[in-house]
């Protein structure tokens, strides 16, 4: 579903002809939306003090208060409750953009600060992947922006990002241009705005050359448009199957969202296996590597398929912070489904502020092979975007073994998940929303704080990229000539 989102926030941008001179908040309304915000965070995430401390929490929110003790602009105080949210380390709360207020997507989004370049974050190192500014090529290496290095900007940008407990491999790729990313249009600019509406780039192309080139700060839509008519769009996200001439098959993934569009996902997993198994196939690569997640069923599906014996998931137990949402913080809130907001009747209190959300428990689920299945090995590449039902996936296939594991450690994280129900509050002085999620999952016994581990590591190596080669396929080839 966010991926559709940020489709629609792409249309937004590009019908916004101008932006909105920046809004000036007082001081007292921006104190007040930090105080709210840090209420929300309190009273309603279920695992609020899973990875932080209440006084962590306290000084950070208190840090941020004394930020806008002179006021405050909205891409500030969108800047300071990403910083906040993400102090969590859940992989659903964050300032999702499509849930912002009009103000704020116009004076944030919409503004003419951005880069004219699409960026890959390889080995803490940024890569250009297309540029409408004719001075900045597709393939160079961009060293540092107005004098700050990339490594020094991305450690500056992970504590703004998204993810769940340790997974920074997932904080790094929403610096990525791309759906799943997207930060530094959102953030860097909010952080070191354009002096005099340019920036100064130092860049290294793929012969070793180093130059400085001064460029124009743009707009999204307009940046956007002019690779358009380039011919350069971002990546679809449909998915897609191929069979090679060496009958290796290839079947893409990229997410199990599929809420807001029509698309029989069944039929095609029962078509795809169909061909895997007609005996002109002698190996299968799925690529999850975009995946963060969706609908749990679809995954579910995919394992049957390559499963040879019945897989139990493991169990997970719901959490709940409230039972009824207070009413000073339900009036700012909003939701698809209401009933989200009053658990009454549904919950076993286990402590102060510790609810087990009884009627959201479900026995382990049993997956069964699919019996008609003709399987053929099974290579299926991982990195750490894939978080939420693209971690669970990764998880069960790691378990039981029905697939190698090849590329990089999985966004998610094994302690547990947080998501299911979600609202997001909206900060009445700024409009800033925040995502909020509602239910922590959590395993029985410790986990580690990590996400997946491959069966079969790949390093990055950002000159193959460069190169246009992708390594993680290489190695899933390398892995099936030898089966």
């Amino acid at each position: 579903m966010r991926r559709l989102l940020v489709a629609l926030l792409s249309c937004l941008l590009a019908c916004t002809s101008h932006a909105a001179a920046p809004t000036r908040l007082d001081a007292g309304t921006a104190q007040r939306d930090l105080r709210i915000l840090q209420k929300a965070l309190v009273e309603l995430h279920p695992a609020v003090d899973r990875y932080v401390t209440p006084e962590a929490l306290d000084a950070a929110f208190a840090a941020a208060q004394a930020e806008v003790a002179g006021g405050a602009d909205r891409a500030t105080m969108y800047r300071l409750a990403s910083r906040l949210s993400a102090t969590l380390r859940c992989g659903h709360t964050w300032t999702n953009p499509l849930n912002q207020r009009a103000d704020v997507q116009a004076e944030v989004f919409a503004a003419a600060n951005k880069l004219p370049v699409w960026i890959k974050v390889v080995d803490d190192r940024f890569l250009v992947v297309a540029s409408s500014d004719p001075q900045v090529r597709r393939g160079d290496e961009l060293l540092a922006i107005d004098g700050r290095p990339a490594a020094t900007l991305i450690a500056e940008l992970l504590p703004y990002l998204r993810a769940d407990g340790s997974s920074d491999g997932k904080r790094r790729a929403q610096l990525d241009s791309d759906s799943n990313g997207g930060a530094m249009d959102r953030l860097f600019p909010a952080l070191h705005p354009p002096q005099a509406g340019r920036y100064r780039l130092r860049l290294l192309d793929a012969q070793g050359r180093e130059r400085t080139r001064t460029v124009r700060a743009t707009s999204v839509a307009a940046r956007d448009a002019a690779l358009a008519r380039r011919g350069i769009v971002p990546a679809r996200e449909d998915w897609s199957f191929a069979v090679d001439t060496r009958s290796i098959a290839t079947l893409r993934l990229p997410t199990f969202a599929f809420w807001n569009r029509q698309f029989d996902w069944k039929t095609e997993l029962d078509r795809v296996f169909a061909v895997v198994g007609s005996g002109t196939v002698r190996g299968l690569i799925i690529d999850l590597r975009d995946n963060e997640g969706g609908d749990d069923d679809i995954g579910d599906r995919l394992h049957a398929w390559l499963l040879t014996a019945a897989f139990t998931k493991p169990a997970v137990t719901p959490y709940s912070r409230f039972e009824r949402v207070p009413y000073t913080l339900a009036r700012f809130l909003d939701t698809w489904d209401f009933s989200y907001f009053d658990r009454t009747g549904k919950l076993t209190r286990l402590g102060d502020r510790r609810y087990r959300y009884d009627s959201r428990i479900e026995p382990p689920l049993t997956i069964q092979p699919v019996v008609a299945a003709v399987r053929v090995p099974t290579a299926v590449l991982t990195g750490p975007q894939m978080s939420s039902a693209g971690f669970i996936i990764a998880r069960d296939l790691k378990l039981s073994g029905a697939a190698t594991l090849i590329g990089r450690r999985t966004g998610g994280n094994r302690r547990g998940l947080n998501g299911g129900e979600l609202g997001w509050i909206t900060l009445p002085g700024s409009g800033v929303a925040v995502d909020i999620a509602m239910i922590a999952w959590e395993p029985d016994g410790e986990q580690p704080d990590g996400g997946i581990e491959p069966d079969i590591a790949v390093a990055e190596d950002f000159d193959a990229i460069r190169a246009g080669r992708d390594p993680d396929d290489e190695a899933a080839r390398r892995w099936l000539a030898a089966q």
